[in-house]
């Protein structure tokens, strides 16, 4: 066979890649004011300023360094001609002068407008044109192809002002650039791409930083929803003739310090990352070099570590896949993607293999393997064996390991900040370590940070508890695992839904009591569905939040999952040990989130297409969950429990919400099931019930003058009586019970009737 053409910039790859379920809520809500509130909180809690960051753009060949700089110097000082008017080098191309005119006023300070709309329209094609400028000069000549002062690409920009293909919402775009192999490509009237954009850029009128800020949060979502091969992503704003670079990477928005193009030191700082991002390698754009689209036979090439059970130090394997059915669509996190993939690109079409790609937390230098997912897999699959149980409808690993960006370098959160990492460390030594628990929580963590400014927005020493580490780490790491499964998604009916969810708990009750792990993420995402001899059949995934559990099957209070199926407990980060009853809790969240948006991808197209008309006509409307999704942690379990308190308001606010269609009866009739099972079991003491803390004695009066008096009200906590073991072993008997009765019914309705 052939080698067919592979591309890492730009991608082209198909459209069609389906948006997570865990979105679906925000995406159908297209309100202006409650996107832009979510880009706020991302802002204050994620941004912090390092002068230095459009550093991590230089090549890391020192030869290539050195062209940077003189390219810069070149392109400087042929604008600085042009701009004063001075006799311009005859060699110039007509390019570069044209461009620099189309600039000039923005350079020189002299774009002024009384309309910021207008002023913003205007200030984009002068950046555009700013782009070409530098393309031109950069653009190689025809007799030193393959030359080693050739810039390995140049970036020009797109038409501004318009939406993306590729985006899920109805909004445009100031600007952004692409990367072409010569400028001859250019064309201002094409429109932009998220499958092939390098960076957005974004104007404002004057200083509006924040505006700014905000609203490339947002557009740069959707770079990574559209590109697999995504590690990070740059972006730039534009205030009036202040322009700053942003880095994004799994955590932290990092921006650069204000370049002020009308100053020669501020327009050669801008040209010099510009041109450092046309010679710089393909990984320092943010993607990944060990996945590449081959656009001859429309699919990723992927490279999978090549650690198996039997063996660490086997070399990567080779896959091929389509389109991923799971993308990265958070800006922030651990960007998990999934592809069905085959090792035969002949069968790309025939997977058997599911690719997992993501970026989760690990400690610095450390070999511990505890919460490493291969290995847990591995010793899952392991002691199952061991005791003879049938491991068909279990996940089993086939290989994997960290991702490696060469020979020399894994990839991780070190390599993307490389060579600055250190030195913004060394900038805020005041700042400690932050567990993973607090990862998506923005608004609870812009407070911590706010505590931790001083009045110049620098860090200052914060409580020990509450201690930020200003760049977590992250490796990344990438899984080839079987069974391949649909998404919940692609089942046809509610019965076939619950059958998989059973037997993906009973997967879970056995790799609790039988492993030791408690899966800990219990969400739509989690849970794939597979056919086994002719039947559907549910299989546990994702464990890279699982942990290893003692005898007493409790953990510490940890925050980790998926904000709507993470339980109360856990969104509130409450000092009441995590168990398996956290993760029933996350199962009533799926159960009650598809009842309500729809089982299939039929259902929840419908829906979706009623949610977004009732938002036209109504500006203040929010659908059914939404507040299950959106707002910090401590929001959403606030309106968790306000809907979970009795049957009567569950009933009211969740389950005459669920569709109509057939079978939406039958699991309608389960979530109210696993709502009293779990809240309110009989085998609880009536005053343990349901989630509000109970007043079990005490003195709390203030009358004494005794300064030794204390009071001694006692309060209990109904979650923290559940877990005592008499209680929490009926409990998990009787949720069981349940599932193993409706997936009955489930099977007895789904299968008689197509055999009838």
């Amino acid at each position: 066979m052939s080698q067919p053409s592979v591309d890492s910039t730009p991608q082209k790859k198909r459209s069609g890649s389906r948006s997570s379920a865990t979105n679906f809520a925000s995406d159908c809500t297209d309100q202006w004011s409650l996107r832009m509130d979510d880009a706020r909180k991302e802002r204050e809690y994620r941004r912090f300023d390092f002068d230095d960051i459009a550093r991590c753009a230089l090549p890391k060949n020192s030869t290539l360094r050195d062209l940077v700089d003189k390219r810069t110097k070149e392109i400087s000082h042929r604008l600085d001609d042009i701009l004063v008017e001075r006799s311009q080098d005859p060699e110039t191309p007509a390019l570069v002068r044209q461009a620099a005119n189309e600039c000039r006023k923005w350079l020189r300070g002299e774009l002024i407008s009384k309309n910021s709309s207008r002023y913003e329209k205007v200030i984009y094609p002068a950046h555009a044109a700013l782009i070409r400028c530098i393309a031109g000069h950069l653009d190689p000549e025809p007799t030193s192809a393959g030359g080693t002062d050739e810039a390995k690409r140049v970036l020009l920009p797109y038409a501004s002002d318009l939406k993306p293909t590729g985006s899920d919402k109805r909004i445009r775009i100031d600007g952004a650039l692409r990367s072409c192999a010569d400028a001859s490509s250019a064309d201002d009237e094409l429109r932009p791409d998220y499958r092939d954009i390098v960076l957005v850029a974004e104007a404002k009128w004057r200083r509006e930083q924040d505006k700014a800020y905000d609203q490339l949060i947002r557009y740069t979502r959707q770079v990574y929803a559209n590109q697999p091969n995504r590690r990070f992503a740059w972006g730039v704003t534009i205030c009036a003739t202040l322009v700053r670079v942003i880095l994004f990477e799994n955590d932290r928005m990092v921006s650069s310090k204000d370049m002020d193009v009308t100053t020669s030191t501020g327009l050669a700082a801008y040209i010099k990352f510009i041109v450092s991002l046309c010679f710089c390698e393909e990984h320092q754009l943010g993607y990944d070099p060990s996945m590449t689209w081959c656009s001859e036979n429309e699919y990723w090439i992927i490279k999978c570590p090549g650690r198996t059970p039997d063996n660490d130090d086997e070399q990567p394997a080779t896959y091929y896949a389509r389109d991923p059915v799971f993308v990265a669509d958070h800006l922030f996190g651990r960007h998990t993607r999934g592809f069905y993939a085959s090792d035969d690109p002949e069968l790309v079409d025939q997977p058997d293999t599911f690719i997992k790609d993501a970026w989760p937390h690990a400690e610095r230098g450390s070999e511990d393997t505890s919460r490493d997912e291969l290995a847990i897999l591995q010793d899952i699959v392991q002691q199952l064996k061991t005791r003879g149980i049938d491991t068909t409808g279990y996940v089993r690993p086939v290989r994997g390991g960290t991702v490696r960006l060469d020979d020399d370098h894994d990839d991780n959160t070190d390599t993307v900040l490389d060579p600055v990492v250190g030195d913004i460390e060394a900038a805020h030594p005041q700042m400690g370590t932050i567990a993973e628990n607090d990862e998506t929580d923005a608004g609870a963590l812009a407070t911590k940070l706010a505590a931790g400014r001083g009045k110049d927005d620098e860090a200052c020493a914060i409580d020990d508890s509450s201690w930020v580490e200003v760049i977590p780490y992250r490796v990344h790491r990438r899984l080839a695992l079987k069974p391949i499964g649909k998404p919940l998604y692609a089942l046809s009916s509610p019965y076939e839904l619950i059958i998989v969810l059973a037997d993906a708990m009973t997967a879970h009750s056995k790799i609790l009591n039988l492993c030791g792990y408690l899966h800990r993420d219990i969400s739509t995402n989690n849970i794939l569905a597979i056919e086994v001899d002719g039947r559907v059949r549910g299989v546990l995934i994702d464990f890279d939040c699982a942990i290893k559990v003692g005898s007493q099957r409790r953990v510490r209070a940890e925050r980790t999952g998926t904000p709507p199926f993470m339980s109360i407990n856990n969104l509130r980060n409450s000092s009441v040990e995590r168990s398996e009853l956290d993760d029933w809790e996350s199962l009533l969240y799926v159960v009650c989130w598809l009842g309500v948006y729809g089982v299939s991808g039929a259902n929840q197209s419908k829906y979706q297409a009623d949610i977004e008309r009732k938002c036209r006509t109504d500006k203040n409307y929010k659908p059914p969950l939404y507040a299950w999704e959106c707002g910090t942690f401590e929001e959403v379990a606030r309106a968790k429990k306000e809907n979970l308190e009795d049957m009567g308001t569950f009933t009211g606010s969740v389950l005459n919400h669920f569709q109509r269609e057939d079978g939406y009866a039958m699991l309608k009739s389960l979530a109210r099931r696993l709502h009293k099972r779990l809240l309110f079991n009989s085998h609880l003491d009536n005053k343990y019930m349901g989630m509000v803390k109970v007043y079990c004695g005490g003195d709390d009066s203030d009358e004494s003058d005794d300064d030794t008096s204390k009071s001694t009200v006692v309060f209990v906590d109904p979650f923290a009586k559940r877990l005592e073991q008499k209680a929490r072993d009926q409990i998990n008997k009787d949720l069981m019970k349940t599932m193993a009765h409706y997936k009955a019914a489930a099977v007895s309705a789904l299968y008689n009737t197509n055999t009838a």
